[in-house]
């Protein structure tokens, strides 16, 4: 049998394929019957434990007090939700008050604390303000004996983030020597955002700015927003939501030089048609994943075609996604929407995504789900990095 240089590709796509055992999807909080709505569901891969950070969500956008979750099991089963400590909304008066919101918690192994990266949100009589100005990466620590550090402000000053510098629901690396690439989004006088990544390092207490990346902009809408990073093959890549029907990635071997932008595509030439929803990746040391909503005739009339959630193998030689490799990650469940979910990868044969679901009521309802995908040989990549 002749193996050309197309057939040998098709042939490493199936071999990574099998390293996908299965997927399963559990419930683990019911909030449609009992009309709440526990969002941004993120987890950390910390010493003996997975540590969730969520909120309650109550309107378009209108988060409440983060609050967390223990598991010992591996995911399985979780400790009752508790508010996360001098995170509570604050009272500005006349009606105004902040939360600090979307926030990812990731296991720094080198100081063996959990680094939560969140963003200040504002409201005015339970309706958000300001949407698109005005707010600032937040940050915070669960030391290794459980308390709770009070948030602080990463500072950094750049006329590209004169009104906002954001990290909320990003994926992020952190490098050997304990320095962390932080994907940011941006935003200055003009209406589209746009992102990078910024150097940062970090001694288990404070987190500092040292170097900002290439900026990428796309002017179209609100332009980019919230990209998350991850590194395979000897090299990063970062994946970006953004406004014009489609998703995008570019692509560094620093993590700060980042090439041109380029536009999600199948291997059949087909484009990525998402709208303005994250994609995140998950990363296995054999194999690099990239999970997305798109567009398709059984999502036709939900927003934003946020449902069902999908993974598709990207294979970094040609940058495409597999188009045969793609399965549904989370199922839909009725019409409620998906979009916010988090990738962590917690022992050698199992990654967590973790996915809380919504339907548009007076308030917002939805259940919080958790899909485990076995993977059928270890990953080097133990932890989301």
């Amino acid at each position: 049998m002749l193996i050309t240089r197309r057939s040998a590709v098709s042939l490493l796509a199936a071999r990574r394929e099998e390293l996908i055992e299965s997927i399963e999807t559990r419930l683990i909080w019911e909030g449609k019957k009992s009309r709440v709505c526990w969002f941004h569901p993120k987890v950390a891969a910390a010493d003996g434990y997975l540590l969730m950070t969520l909120q309650l969500l109550t309107d378009s956008d209108v988060m409440h007090q983060p609050h967390y979750s223990e598991s010992r099991d591996g995911g399985k089963t979780w400790s009752e939700k508790k508010p996360i400590p001098a995170l509570e909304r604050t009272v500005l008066g006349g009606g105004y008050e902040d939360v600090v919101s979307d926030v990812v918690p990731e296991f720094h192994a080198k100081t063996g604390v959990v680094l939560c990266l969140g963003q200040d949100v504002h409201y005015k009589d339970e309706k958000l303000i300001r949407p698109g100005e005005d707010r600032w990466i937040r940050y915070f620590v669960r030391k290794a004996d459980g308390s709770w550090t009070e948030p602080k402000k990463l500072e950094f000053v750049h006329p590209e983030a004169s009104q906002m510098m954001s990290a909320g629901c990003s994926q992020r690396y952190t490098l050997p020597n304990g320095d962390v690439l932080v994907p940011v989004t941006m935003l200055t006088n003009r209406p589209d955002h746009s992102v990078s990544t910024l150097l940062c390092s970090f001694d288990g207490l404070d987190l500092k700015a040292k170097k900002l990346g290439t900026i990428l902009k796309l002017p179209v809408k609100r332009g980019l927003m919230e990209p998350s990073l991850t590194r395979f093959d000897g090299r990063f890549w970062l994946t970006i939501r953004s406004e014009d029907e489609r998703g995008h990635f570019a692509v560094s071997r620093d993590g700060l030089s980042w090439g041109q932008l380029e536009t999600h595509r199948f291997d059949d030439g087909s484009p990525l048609v998402t709208s303005t929803t994250q994609q995140h990746w998950i990363t296995h040391s054999s194999g690099l994943y990239l999970s997305y909503t798109r567009r398709d005739a059984v999502n036709e009339k939900i927003f934003r075609w946020r449902t069902p959630t999908y993974i598709a193998l990207f294979d970094t030689r040609r940058s495409v996604l597999v188009k045969d490799t793609e399965r549904v990650l989370v199922p839909m469940d009725e019409a409620a929407m998906h979009g916010n979910f988090h990738v962590t990868n917690t022992s050698a044969r199992e990654t967590l995504v973790t996915l809380g679901d919504i339907l548009v009521d007076k308030p917002f309802r939805g259940d919080t789900f958790v899909t485990t995908i076995r993977w059928r040989r270890d990953n080097g990549a133990r932890t989301t990095r």
